[in-house]
């Protein structure tokens, strides 16, 4: 029954859970005595019926409102809720991203350091190294060669 009319009788607590069948689960001094599947129950004048053969005894119209008052103002609570955590999710997200994104661009940052580091001081190494062979020449030259 949806719009909470399976909870306008008294004692019916309603528990939804997505992917399942809905079955109805009937309790006695806290102990499980039936299962029915509410699916067999193909319109609402059939599940009242059902629930009136059960025992259950419908709520006063004043209960019904406010009842109804109550678990709407619940469902909007818990959809709000579940928006923020969907905006949260994303937001989390988006800044894992933004933090992959930025330490890649930090690598290639260092690794271009290295490499202009590096480059630096391989052309430090070829000048010396040149130094090096003029200064043996220069000698080899002075000497009288």
């Amino acid at each position: 029954l949806k719009d909470y009319e399976a909870q306008e009788y008294e004692g019916v607590e309603v528990e939804f859970k997505s992917g399942y069948k809905a079955i109805m689960t009937i309790y006695k001094n806290g102990l499980e005595v039936e299962n029915i599947t509410l699916s067999d129950y193909s319109t609402k004048e059939e599940m009242h019926k059902l629930m009136k053969e059960k025992g259950f005894k419908k709520m006063r119209p004043r209960q019904i409102e406010d009842m109804k008052a109550r678990l709407r103002a619940q469902a909007k609570v818990d959809d709000r809720r579940k928006r923020e955590k969907r905006s949260n999710q994303a937001r989390a997200a988006e800044l894992a991203k933004y933090k992959t994104k930025r330490k890649n661009q930090r690598q290639g940052e260092l690794r271009k350091i290295a490499k202009e580091a590096g480059e630096k001081k391989r052309k430090r190494r070829k000048m010396q190294a040149q130094q090096g062979i003029q200064a043996a020449a220069h000698s080899i030259f002075s000497s009288g060669f």
